[in-house]
């Protein structure tokens, strides 16, 4: 769902063995928050992206924000072509997908905190098959595996989260994981990259399932280009990692451009990568938030091949959940 903090990071793994991660899969150290300086902002003078754009993670949910028509207008006044919609109560996105079935793709999530709680729809997979076959939601997610504490700033109203500590590859969720594969359903996790042999597992063991590795998991380019390269069913989306949210974890140098790693993994898998913006806490929903959001991955795609851009902005998302349907 959101920034893993650095601290979270050296908590984990302390800070030597996060150094020997650093060093292992090429990240820079700065890009952490271990040495300061990193920049927060695009270069103004970059390249733009002017096309479609979908927004391929966002949540709704019934404790933070339920009004999907303001979501929808929200979307409109920045940009935003489309969403995949995280419901919590699934029935959220479901009511939002049939007032807007051009405009948004419904899943399955539970709260933060409830991926293996006794009534979680994870571990119903007989109550998922009718979910799925019905139609009624085309994805799971965003389903909440390991994911550090957190406290937002200012942008995002201090909103703040323990830890959740879920295996990716925890044997009562293996089988939702495949149901959703049966249907085609994409499933997207949220596993951060220090436990990526987790995630391997949870790969293999359902290898007719599209996964969207949420925010790439906040982790280098190096990496995340290995799994790709192992998984042929990994995708990742790039979600949180912008100044506001992730910002150890940026694609951007502080020149504005392109980190050469990154380029280079995008460059290379095309088709498995996929833009969200990540709203979840109220003081995400404003206008004036998801315009400067969206201007921000604009100008990120602005510095890619014009194809490539326009695979990550909307292509990959609609070949893997299209939309159905043409708004009224």
């Amino acid at each position: 769902m959101h920034f893993t903090p650095p601290t979270a990071l050296t908590s984990t793994l302390g800070r030597r063995g996060l150094l020997a991660w650093v060093a292992r899969f090429g990240l820079a150290a700065a890009s952490l928050g271990l040495s300061g300086g990193f920049a927060r902002r695009a270069s103004a003078q970059a390249p733009r992206y002017d096309g479609r754009l979908i927004d391929a993670h966002t949540h709704l949910e019934w404790d933070e924000f339920t009004d999907f028509d303001a979501l929808v207008r929200i979307h409109d006044a920045a940009g935003v072509d489309g969403a995949w919609l995280f419901g919590y109560p699934w029935s959220l996105a479901t009511d939002a997908s049939a007032a807007h079935p051009a405009r948004v793709v419904p899943f399955l999530a539970e709260g933060y905190l409830n991926t293996l709680h006794p009534d979680s729809s994870y571990l119903n997979p007989e109550g998922l098959e009718e979910l799925l076959a019905g139609g009624f939601v085309r994805g799971l997610g965003e389903i909440i595996l390991r994911h550090s504490p957190f406290r937002l700033g200012p942008e995002g109203g201090g909103a703040s989260s323990p830890p959740v500590n879920v295996p990716a590859d925890e044997p009562r969720l293996l089988e939702a994981y495949r149901v959703a594969g049966r249907h085609g359903a994409p499933v997207n996790v949220h596993q951060e990259w220090f436990f990526s042999e987790e995630l391997e597992r949870a790969l293999d063991a359902a290898p007719d399932t599209t996964f969207v590795w949420a925010h790439a998991g906040h982790g280098p380019a190096g990496l995340v280009g290995q799994l790709l390269e192992r998984h042929p069913n990994l995708h990742a989306d790039l979600s949180a990692r912008t100044p506001w949210i992730g910002p150890g974890t940026v694609l951007l140098r502080p020149d504005g451009q392109l980190d050469p790693a990154w380029q280079a993994v995008l460059e290379r898998f095309p088709e498995r990568f996929l833009i969200g913006l990540d709203l979840f806490a109220p003081a995400h929903y404003r206008v004036e938030y998801v315009r400067m959001l969206a201007e921000y991955y604009r100008r990120l795609l602005g510095l890619l091949p014009g194809e490539l851009a326009e695979q990550l902005a909307y292509g990959n998302a609609e070949r893997l959940a299209p939309f159905r349907g043409v708004e009224a």
